[in-house]
């Protein structure tokens, strides 16, 4: 009896050592810093990915996903729940970017500068290949502006400042 309950703790350890599922809150996995650059072709790009973000809920960094193709199944990456870093969502041929979970995306860093989500040439040129959606259902907020800019979607939501008139003569 004592010998099992012994074993009972020692594998509980050794699970918590491990950063298994037991007795954690999260998954959390390191993001990268790659921008643009690939190594290989779509498919060693897309098991590259699959391999860093299987049951990833936070991402401790950016989440580039780049040069991807039309058949990948991007299913795991519906447990991330927040981004610390951009989103960086280019040259990919599927049709769908499943983050139904993503909630936060804190643009610590920022793509080019100035992006915390970054979406760009999603299609084939040569097929009907393209990105049609992108299910970011849960993301909160709002496009975000730095008090002196204005986002380049729209109108500034700023106040307008009152134009001084010149002193009369």
């Amino acid at each position: 009896m004592r010998a099992s309950r012994a074993l009972q703790v020692l594998g509980l350890l050794l699970g918590l050592a491990r950063g298994s599922d037991v007795g954690s809150s999260q998954a959390v996995c390191p993001g990268t810093l790659n921008g643009l650059s690939v190594t290989g072709d779509a498919e060693n790009q897309y098991q590259t990915l699959h391999k860093q973000y299987e049951r990833c809920e936070v991402v401790m960094g950016n989440l580039e996903i780049v040069l991807t193709g039309h058949n990948a199944d991007l299913s795991f990456l519906q447990w991330i729940r927040e981004v610390t870093g951009y989103v960086l969502v280019a040259m990919n041929e599927f049709s769908t970017l499943p983050l139904p979970n993503l909630r936060v995306v804190r643009g610590t860093q920022v793509y080019d500068g100035k992006f915390a989500i970054f979406v760009m040439l999603n299609y084939n040129t040569n097929s009907s290949h393209a990105l049609r959606q992108l299910r970011l259902t849960q993301l909160t907020g709002g496009p975000g502006c730095l008090p002196t800019a204005a986002p380049p979607w729209g109108p500034s939501r700023l106040p307008a400042r009152p134009t001084q008139r010149p002193p009369a003569l």
